[in-house]
């Protein structure tokens, strides 16, 4: 360790004076999750572009082989085993303490890791592509062609992102998350840009996922360079790979990987069920309102991710009542954030398929299902990353794989044997994981950080629930009164229960911090004119 380090590690207010930041990443908790929602609308205008340029150009068919691609690939981030999601708690815990060296053999153990995963997973990629054509040959039919090269290029982009997938961790683990999103943003509108004028000039599947992977591969070396510039003193080295560094992130990732196996559970897995009872046609018509809701998963993430290496660093501030105050504002935030989402998807889930994908995809029970029973899920995402921030976020991983087997198991039920179709397959996919997300962690989570469940339910529900019940109103007076034109009932609805929103919100939910710079904005240019 360095003699700065070391002067800085042996007075740590002067250390603290002299970097002039608050380590714990408090003070960048709001501006970071805002600059993560900016750069996920990046994703989410591509996400609304692409699948309907694949159906209108290529065709449904098409289209559910897309997705099916995915739901195999993604797959090989289970060998990954959590390591790439634990490197940002181990960089904010060290970073807390000025230990640089704990940073680099954090790093260094974990690239190490990462790295020969990466060429695992390439060859898997290989492996599973030549064997699509005997495995679902008979259900992708002429396309099985397709679908191994996609399959090929999609799969090496996971293990290139796996490979060098230490980097954003060092950067969310120095709360860089404007750095990171801004990359993250870029990548995906020049990616999505290129795959888009390929389908134009009439390319097919394998040519944007080409596109994708090499694109991918190009934005991925700017990770590199940013976190050495940002992390002073990061090295990576052979002699700083620790064998107990390794077991300890093992044994940290193990719990993270628990709850990825339960999403792939829930996604991945009854996405290749319902191609294998219903064909990939069926799969685009039931993949499109689940990715709406993938949509306010990953907005609801973008608080979660921030959290969990926030409550890293309160926990070796010894701040328990800080990490309280952050569990209680981040799932109310959360809750604030989804629930007039979820409420528009149940009331005009319809109408927006309709608008974006066309009359075949107006299944208006569908999104309603998923939407509703994914609720409870999404609100509680924060309460999770608190769990890992603490490392202990073991029994919460475990009780979501168990509902997701159970969901898992009962999609094969409703699909194989009760024949209820795509109706059913949401139903099956949301029961299990709302239930768990209702009564059991909850409790779990105030244990684990001593607080009253009581005082925790209501602190973090009875104010988004009175405040969101007007546009509630709004949304169903609307639904009844233009039930013959449902997009313009969501319009106006949507408008008059906004209005409200923007009310409320403004003044019971933006930070005091916040406000006071929009009255002082809105006062000057009220001055000017």
């Amino acid at each position: 360790m360095s003699e700065q380090w070391q002067n800085q590690s042996a007075n740590p207010a002067a250390r603290v004076e002299k970097v002039k930041e608050d380590l714990t990443g408090r003070d960048r908790l709001v501006s970071n999750v805002i600059f993560s929602w900016v750069g996920h609308f990046v994703f989410i205008v591509a996400g609304f572009i692409l699948p309907r340029m694949i159906d209108r150009r290529l065709g449904q068919e098409l289209l559910g082989v897309w997705d099916f691609a995915w739901s195999i690939v993604s797959y090989f981030n289970l060998v990954e085993l959590g390591i790439g999601g634990s490197v940002n708690r181990y960089v904010a815990r060290y970073r807390m303490t000025g230990d640089i060296d704990g940073i680099n053999r954090t790093v260094s153990s974990a690239s190490f890791i990462l790295g020969v995963t990466g060429i695992l997973i390439f060859g898997m990629t290989i492996t599973v592509s030549l064997m699509l054509a005997q495995l679902f040959g008979a259900q992708l039919g002429e396309n099985v062609r397709e679908a191994q090269w996609v399959v090929l290029f999609l799969g090496t982009d996971i293990g290139v992102q796996i490979a060098i997938g230490v980097f954003p961790g060092v950067l969310m683990g120095c709360h860089r998350w404007r750095l990171l999103n801004l990359i993250t943003s870029g990548r995906h509108a020049a990616v999505i840009t290129g795959m888009i004028i390929a389908l134009v000039m009439g390319g097919g599947l394998r040519t944007i996922s080409l596109i994708f992977l090499i694109g991918n591969i190009l934005a991925r070396l700017v990770w590199v360079i940013v976190a050495y510039r940002i992390c002073k003193g990061l090295r990576l080295g052979l002699s700083m790979i620790g064998w107990n560094m390794i077991k300890e992130l093992y044994v940290f990732g193990g719990k993270s990987l628990i709850p990825i196996l339960s999403k792939m559970l829930l996604s991945q897995t009854t996405s290749v069920l319902i191609v294998a009872y219903l064909g990939p046609a069926a799969l685009a018509l039931y993949a499109r309102p689940f990715s709406l809701v993938r949509h306010i998963e990953q907005l609801v993430l973008k608080i979660a991710a921030v959290v969990r290496p926030t409550v890293s660093s309160l926990q070796s501030a010894n701040d328990l009542q800080g990490i309280r105050e952050l569990l209680k504002k981040s799932v109310r935030y959360s809750l604030y954030m989804v629930l007039p989402m979820v409420l528009v998807l149940s009331f005009f889930g319809d109408a927006i398929l309709q608008f974006w994908m066309g009359p075949r995809y107006a299944n208006g029970l569908i999104p309603a299902i998923l939407a509703i029973g994914f609720l409870a899920y999404l609100v509680q995402s924060p309460a999770v990353q608190v769990l890992a921030g603490l490392n202990a976020h073991g029994r919460a991983g475990l009780a979501q794989f168990i509902a997701s087997l159970c969901s898992a198991g009962l999609v094969v039920i409703v699909l194989g044997f009760l024949k209820w179709g795509l109706v059913g397959a949401a139903l099956a996919v949301t029961l299990p994981m709302t239930l768990m997300n209702v009564i059991y962690l909850p409790q779990l989570v105030c244990r684990r950080v001593g607080l009253n469940l009581r005082e925790y339910l209501v602190s973090v529900t009875v104010g988004p629930l009175l405040h969101i019940l007007p546009f509630a109103i709004c949304l169903v007076v609307a639904r009844l009164i233009f039930h013959a034109n449902l997009l313009l009932g969501l319009i106006i609805g949507g408008t008059a229960g906004g209005a409200f929103l923007a009310v409320v919100y403004f003044k019971y939910v933006l930070p005091e911090r916040i406000r006071r710079r929009v009255v002082r904005f809105v006062g000057l240019k009220g001055s000017v004119a």
